[in-house]
């Protein structure tokens, strides 16, 4: 039973490590310095046709619904930014996010915890985790690579089968202040920095677990 036993706890290790690395980059990308210099890089000031102070603002507003499950009715020139579909959607993703962010901080948790003991199954699990975490967004980095729209269509029909998250860039302002370059830049900036994650962790834990 105890090399079952062991086997369960590494692949355990390796699901959490990958949880708590994915949750924590999406962290960091939420944070508004990021999200500011991505949506600069974007042209979304241009597109939703406002200062970019404005457009900063506009998006840290829904990020905070995002993660507080607020209504997402920040106001542009005294009505609401955002239609009842493009908000429907928003609170369909704010569930999602919350659901990783909480996913992750309690992965992290248990990590720290199992760390302290020292464990050769703890960095053997560490080590799966990182380079499958690693070696998943190569690939789908790779493939947002290859065929960005294909990509980003599959990956929302799977996560929101309820196909409200098609939006017209010439008349809804979600994707006027997210467009299309924004999420370009991010999916391929994502994937870099989940790799660096998953690679630094693997090295960690390769040293360790000899």
């Amino acid at each position: 039973m105890r090399p079952v036993r062991r086997t369960a706890r590494r692949i355990g290790i390796a699901l959490l490590a990958l949880l708590a690395l994915l949750a924590l980059t999406l962290g960091l990308f939420l944070l508004p310095p990021i999200t500011h210099l991505l949506l600069g890089v974007a042209g979304s000031a241009e597109a939703l046709d406002v200062d970019h102070a404005v457009a900063a603002s506009l998006s840290d507003a829904l990020v905070r619904d995002l993660l507080t499950g607020g209504n997402f009715d920040a106001p542009l020139n005294a009505a609401p930014l955002l239609s009842a579909s493009e908000r429907s959607h928003l609170v369909d993703v704010g569930s999602l996010f919350r659901v990783l962010m909480a996913a992750g901080a309690l992965a992290v948790a248990v990590l720290i915890a199992l760390y302290r003991r020292k464990r050769r199954w703890f960095f053997q699990g560490l080590h799966d985790g990182a380079l499958l975490l690693g070696a998943g967004a190569a690939a789908v980095g790779g493939a947002f690579a290859l065929a960005f729209d294909a990509t980003f269509t599959f990956a929302h029909e799977l996560l929101f089968p309820a196909g409200n998250w098609m939006f017209n860039p010439a008349t809804d302002r979600l994707v006027q202040l997210y467009p299309m370059s924004f999420w370009v830049w991010t999916a391929m900036s994502f994937c870099a920095v989940l790799v660096g994650a998953a690679t630094i962790g693997f090295l960690i834990a390769r040293g360790r677990r000899r």
